[in-house]
């Protein structure tokens, strides 16, 4: 690993946004902002007061609830379709080399992936894998594939952390967690994580 020290480390621990997958951030508030058009800032902010998306990132809410929710938020004549794309505009792509990263890591270390994501999110993901490069999903590239909507968890509470240091009997000392977002990076070291935080236009290629 060219810029972080990996001496004492086991276990690797990988986030999946930005640090796997490409993502344009900024494609899914323009995106339901036309759907929206001069009701979306009060729209959006009465949701996020309600921690709605939070919700929906830890399994609270069916994703049918979801997309009905915001259709009616929405209004006019708005399909589902159009909200599922809109949500989804974010997600780019995976480049080759990222692929080539997880495997020689795997090869070396015990690695994971923890990810604060949803149900629409990561169905489109693996329908993405399905089609460029044949595989179902991301199982063959970590030990296990941790998502906060299937454990009602999510970062940066420590407990999210907790549970994979637990489950998988890793020493936190000996465990790199790899992220975009710093206050998820707060969470890791808590419990105890070496820590890296890919920022500034630093993606994961430039590590290894």
């Amino acid at each position: 690993m060219k810029n972080c020290s990996l001496e004492g480390i086991e276990n690797i621990i990988f986030d999946l946004g930005m640090v796997i997958i490409n993502l344009d951030k900024q494609a899914t508030p323009k995106a339901f902002e036309k759907l929206c058009e001069e009701e979306y800032a009060a729209t959006m902010d009465r949701l996020n007061q309600e921690k709605f998306f939070e919700a929906y990132e830890t399994g609270k809410i069916s994703t049918d609830d979801f997309v009905n929710r915001l259709k009616h938020e929405i209004g006019g004549n708005t399909s589902a379709i159009e909200v599922e794309n809109a949500w989804n505009a974010m997600l780019n792509d995976i480049p080759e080399r990222r692929f080539e990263i997880l495997q020689e890591s795997k090869a070396k270390y015990r690695t994971f992936c923890l990810s604060n994501t949803n149900d629409l999110h990561i169905r489109f993901i693996y329908q993405m894998l399905k089609e460029e490069k044949g595989i179902p999903n991301l199982d063959q590239y970590f030990e296990k594939v941790y998502l906060s909507h299937e454990m009602g968890q999510r970062k940066p509470d420590v407990e999210i952390f907790e549970t994979v240091i637990v489950e998988q009997g890793l020493q936190a000392a000996k465990t790199l967690f790899i992220d975009d977002t710093a206050e998820h990076l707060e969470g890791a070291r808590k419990a105890g994580l070496n820590t890296f935080h890919l920022v500034d236009g630093i993606v994961l290629e430039q590590l290894f």
